[in-house]
């Protein structure tokens, strides 16, 4: 199995969609409610999400990333969403 490749398409066609999409929505409450210290958290942290898996794309661009790192990511990620939908 590929790992590598299928991180590669998770991350292009859902992870980071989807992290797009909750800056936009967090961009555009922050603009009703300037002052809220929580999204203004909550959109620093998106961020950091969204540096991150742009950094495991570049990894994999670069090759710089092993099957076993790629492995571990998917882990997480799946990780993640288990544990959204059980809320």
């Amino acid at each position: 199995m590929d790992y590598i490749k299928d991180l590669e398409n998770l991350l292009k066609t859902d992870v980071l969609v989807e992290v797009n999409e909750n800056i936009k929505e967090l961009e555009t409450n922050l603009e009703k409610k300037k002052n809220s210290k929580e999204l203004k958290d909550e959109l620093k942290y998106m961020k950091e999400v969204k540096k991150y898996f742009d950094d495991v794309l570049l990894d994999i661009e670069n090759e710089t990333i092993t099957q076993e790192q790629a492995s571990d990511i998917l882990e997480g990620l799946e990780d993640m969403r288990t544990d959204n939908q059980e809320i």
